[in-house]
């Protein structure tokens, strides 16, 4: 007999416990309400996929935010999309997924849901104005059931969040989440800064891969015409979802990579500085040593010297 999926509650606790069974594994994740309709979900888990049909209530909103790790999906129209840390997903679709796959057996995140118990009088006491979601909806959803947003506020607003001591007070988390609403909520907001960041789903598989690829690789001489043949996307296409995807060039980001692994050589090893050049993808020492002062203020002699011990 197949064990009966659904939702179990812990109500004894200010902070609640859900728990979603299936027949393979049983998903728990820490929750409080903050308002009628409104709630706030803490993940933390370790397993490697998770199965079950999940759905919200019709009209409702859903805010996913990554911390670490990564999940692999299928959307219902099969499209493969992927949630990374940094990123937060506006969600309205009334069907979620079935499959959910974390390729580093690891997931923390929030995820805040309001739905549509959550009265206009409710968000307008969190917000402390006229508020509702429409007003979310029209600013995002015309690029998608669901959509993917990072900048620098919301980052910051959800490191908030797991500030010690107050990352399970409800009045904190109100006003973080009325923060979030009303920064949201900006049409000026939306239309000068958001879109830029959002993307669309069929490009994210090609762009992940990029991005595994230069984990893997940075050590090496890459180029762009190289990247953009192995990934069948066009080199435009390819730098612009890069940038708009992860918040910087490739050419950036490649570069962080290096000076990253040099500082460690740095501290870790006696190598020479040409020969750590050379280990982290530079042919030419001078270019190196120009690119890590540009970087760090100090040529990478002197960087050893300070931060060696």
């Amino acid at each position: 007999m197949k064990e009966q999926i659904g939702w179990k509650k812990d109500e004894h606790e200010e902070t609640k416990t859900l728990s979603l069974v299936n027949k393979e594994d049983v998903l728990q994740t820490d929750y409080l309400t903050l308002f009628e309709g409104v709630s706030i979900f803490f993940h933390q888990y370790n397993f490697g996929k998770f199965e079950s049909p999940l759905k919200v209530v019709a009209g409702s909103l859903r805010l996913d935010y990554c911390y670490t790790g990564h999940v692999d999906y299928a959307t219902v129209d099969k499209q493969n999309v992927f949630f990374e840390p940094g990123f937060l997903k506006l969600d309205w679709r009334e069907k979620q997924n079935m499959k959910y796959l974390f390729p580093s057996h690891q997931y923390s995140g929030v995820t805040i849901i309001i739905n549509k118990k959550a009265k206009e009088e409710t968000l307008v006491q969190m917000t402390g104005g006229r508020f509702n979601l429409d007003t979310i909806s029209d600013n995002y959803r015309k690029n998608g059931d669901h959509v993917f947003l990072k900048t620098a506020f919301i980052d910051r607003l959800f490191e908030d969040l797991r500030t010690p001591t107050l990352e399970r007070s409800i009045t904190y988390l109100r006003l973080k989440v009325a923060e979030l609403l009303i920064y949201l909520s900006s049409k000026t907001i939306a239309k000068n800064n958001c879109p830029k960041e959002i993307i669309s789903v069929g490009i994210l598989d090609k762009i992940r891969r990029l991005r595994q690829y230069l984990d893997q690789n940075f050590t090496k001489q890459l180029s762009l015409e190289m990247l953009s043949y192995k990934f069948e996307v066009s080199t435009t296409a390819m730098k612009k979802g890069y940038r708009e995807f992860y918040g910087a060039s490739i050419h950036v980001y490649l570069r962080e990579k290096r000076i990253e692994k040099a500082c460690e050589l740095l501290k870790k090893t006696n190598y020479h500085v040409a020969r750590i050049a050379n280990e982290v993808g530079y042919t030419n020492p001078s270019k190196f040593t120009a690119m890590f002062k540009k970087n760090k203020k100090i040529t990478p002699s002197k960087y050893r010297s300070l931060y060696r011990y």
